[in-house]
């Protein structure tokens, strides 16, 4: 199995923009294929197949994903985005949600191999990500909701200085400089003018 690090997808906002968000863990971008609330176009899981596409992108795993894994995956998926939601708001883990991360993260998963590699299943996978889950959810000091105002997504902040403040640069960062930049133009053109009647 060809286990990948990569974490982020491209989204698409409801006035058409396209950018880049890295949520930073493993388990949140899990979470990203439909586990928060979002516009119906986020939603990427639809049926088992979509869950083996994402195992397949994300770990290089091939396994068959039947209905009832389908449906396992699905509510770890939304006990992680209800965690993340409310560890970045402030709050406790959800005990419900906390008990699925749990049970999953206590089934064996996929150890690191110098020889043959243990043979990846749905189970070792979920196991996988639960875990990622549990540590991820434990950072309560860098697990943040995005600063914009109109922007609830949720990420973990692994920048050294722990200094994340935006989703992502190029959307609500850019957006925010922008605004800045016209309320310091706003506000000279206002000085210019009373200057002037001056």
């Amino acid at each position: 199995m060809n286990e990948r690090a990569e974490t982020g997808r491209w989204i698409v906002s409801r006035d058409g923009q396209r950018w880049w968000f890295d949520p930073g863990a493993r388990s949140l971008d899990f979470a990203y294929t439909g586990g928060f609330e979002g516009p119906p176009e986020w939603e990427h899981w639809h049926g088992p197949a979509d869950v083996e596409r994402w195992w397949r992108e994300r770990f290089g795993a091939e396994v068959e994903v039947g209905a009832s894994a389908y449906e396992d995956a699905r509510a770890l998926r939304g006990a992680v985005a209800r965690g993340a939601l409310a560890v970045s708001g402030g709050l406790a883990v959800p005990a419900g949600d906390a008990a699925t991360i749990d049970r999953h993260a206590a089934m064996p998963d996929l150890p690191p191999q110098l020889g043959t590699p243990v043979a990846p299943t749905h189970e070792r996978l979920l196991a996988a990500v639960a875990r990622d889950a549990v540590g991820t959810l434990r950072r309560t000091d860098r697990l943040r909701a995005c600063s914009a105002d109109d922007c609830a997504l949720v990420y973990l902040d692994t920048s050294r200085a722990g200094s994340r403040t935006w989703c992502s640069m190029s959307r609500c960062g850019n957006r925010h400089k922008i605004r800045r930049l016209r309320e310091r133009r706003a506000a000279g053109h206002t000085t210019r003018n009373v200057t002037e009647e001056n």
